[in-house]
């Protein structure tokens, strides 16, 4: 198995199995729908609710615009927007939740669990019939709310809300701990006094009841003397009460003694309202760690764009007999997409590329610059588009990460012969536009992205062209794009966009207008290009009809 390979694992009552997950570029889709990797039939999870990627050496969960959002560690995610995973996150989908866990994760304590026996009696621990005013509990809730609001992790709050748990409680021992999984195994985050952890086991039976989000506690009545598994380990009395994120239940802070006689109806109230502050805490340091991961991805992005926008070259101009017009149109997230016109010093002709790595980062911005460093220097060297591709593909394979690839096209232009071959990589999408703005879509013969397969040969398709026509060439972001219902643009709409287009720079900027009008207040979710290359003479000729 990958070091990269990763198991998200079900918690608490949620119905799916443990799921391993290889660092391959698949995408795992977790919803409703029957086709779902991950299946959670209900009415909150929505048909496609949430995926897991693994992506430039890391793997990321994103909403994919689910209709009750989709929680890291508690905060809720902006939709369509992937966020980096590490061991051990919970991902909340409304009922349930889901544990990231990661082969390099590092180990965390774990503690053995027992069931209180048939005969033991889970009963909901109810507000004391009257209210303490123990001025000691309310001194040891505020001196105790410092620390645990000082505290910079979970272990830190851990410590400073068991400590003042016992101290309040007068219970021989206190634990924060979070399931790992259906097993019954769980984390320890925290607990007090030292040492306490290994002595005896936590009550499965208890935790599991807790689950549901109310504190509860083994009855002292005479029923609890059939609990074997907890007599035997000199417990007497045990209270478990739920902390809660944003609703979801996520950790348990857990009370117990085993001599000491401890009235946990007395002790009620100071333990749940140590357990509520226990929550916040864990909400702030969640958010703080999400935003920090945020402003680590954005920084990436920006470099990645800077990358990008001095790859990209002009945005309109000729080479040789070939002119164009260009533009490139950043998504959410950088995605890697290249364009190049090149004339080679050697040959005839103009060699036209574009091209769309895939994921999402520095990661695809840092391949694309090497993709187009490498195909410039063949395309110098006088290297013909067939060959240079050919090399480009076997480039990308030994050099390239798991799941690392790009979808590419090639237009070798011979002007004065009038010969356009092009070469397709899984890049799909070309329309040929004449005079008056119609366009056709183009039969070819498609091959497979680059780095797929070593020593893969990418057979040309010839394209005539009439005199004022216009090849028109666009990334998949363009096509792809979603409105509000959730419908992709289409080359349908795209070529009727183009009815009455009489230049390269108007295809263009007609088929920027139509993306911002179908996405209106959309982010979009892909970086789009959209090249327009004719033969200049044809330019000449169409400007004098």
């Amino acid at each position: 198995m990958s070091s990269e390979a990763c198991t998200i694992v079900p918690l608490g009552a949620c119905p799916a199995q443990p799921m391993q997950l290889q660092a391959d570029g698949k995408v795992c889709i977790v919803g409703r729908s029957a086709g779902a990797s991950i299946r959670l039939d209900h009415p909150s999870i929505s048909r496609q609710h949430a995926s897991f990627h693994f992506q430039n050496g890391r793997w990321t969960v994103t909403d994919l615009g689910s209709r009750h959002g989709t929680l890291l560690n508690g905060v809720a995610l902006e939709p369509r927007q992937p966020m980096p995973l590490r061991g051990g996150d919970r991902i909340g989908l409304q009922p349930w939740a889901l544990r990231f866990d990661l082969g390099a994760t590092a180990a965390a304590t774990v503690i053995n669990t027992t069931d209180s026996g048939a005969g033991g009696t889970i009963v909901m621990v109810a507000p004391p019939l009257h209210e303490s005013a123990a001025q000691r509990q309310l001194d040891l809730l505020i001196q105790s709310s410092i620390s645990i609001y000082a505290a910079s992790s979970e272990a830190e709050v851990s410590t400073a809300v068991t400590t003042a748990c016992v101290e309040g409680t007068k219970c021989e021992r206190a634990l924060i701990v979070r399931v790992m999984g259906n097993d019954g195994r769980l984390e320890v985050i925290g607990a007090w006094p030292e040492g306490c952890v290994q002595k005896r086991p936590v009550s499965r039976t208890l935790v599991r009841a807790a689950m549901q989000g109310k504190p509860v506690r083994l009855s002292e009545d005479e029923s609890f003397g059939a609990a074997q598994s907890i007599i035997g380990t000199g417990v007497t009395g045990a209270l478990c009460i739920p902390i809660t994120i944003d609703a979801h239940v996520d950790a348990f802070l857990y009370l117990d003694n085993f001599e000491a006689n401890v009235n946990f109806d007395d002790v009620a109230s100071f333990s749940q309202a140590l357990g509520r502050w226990t929550g916040l805490a864990f909400m702030r340091l969640q958010s703080v760690e999400l935003e920090s991961r945020q402003r680590e991805l954005l920084e990436e992005l920006a470099v990645a764009r800077q990358v990008q926008e001095r790859m990209m070259g002009a945005s309109s101009g000729s080479r040789g007999e070939v002119m164009w017009s260009m533009c490139s149109i950043p998504g959410q997230v950088v995605a890697g997409d290249i364009f190049g016109v090149h004339q080679s010093k050697t040959q005839t002709g103009v060699t036209v590329f574009l091209g769309d790595v895939s994921g999402k980062g520095l990661g695809p911005g840092l391949l694309m610059a090497a993709i187009t460093a490498h195909l410039e220097a063949q395309l110098s060297a006088g290297i013909g588009a067939e060959k240079a591709l050919y090399d480009l593909s076997n480039f990308v394979v030994s050099r390239a990460t798991a799941g690392q690839f790009a979808t590419f096209a090639m237009v070798e232009v011979d002007a004065v012969a009038r010969k356009v071959q092009l070469f397709d990589a899984g890049h799909g999408y070309y329309l040929v536009v004449d005079h008056q703005g119609k366009a056709k879509k183009l039969e070819v013969d498609g091959g497979v992205p680059i780095g797929v397969l070593e020593d893969f040969l990418y057979e040309p398709t010839p394209i005539s062209l009439d005199r004022g026509d216009r090849v028109l060439l666009f990334s998949d972001g363009l096509a792809e794009q979603r409105n509000e219902e959730g419908t992709m643009l289409g080359t349908e709409l795209i070529a009727q966009a183009l009815v009455g287009s009489t230049s390269c720079g108007e295809d263009v900027t007609r088929l920027s207008e139509l993306l911002k009008g179908y996405a209106k207040q959309l982010k979009y979710a892909d970086d789009v290009t959209i090249a327009s290359v004719m033969l200049q003479a044809d330019a000449t000729t169409s400007s004098d009809r």
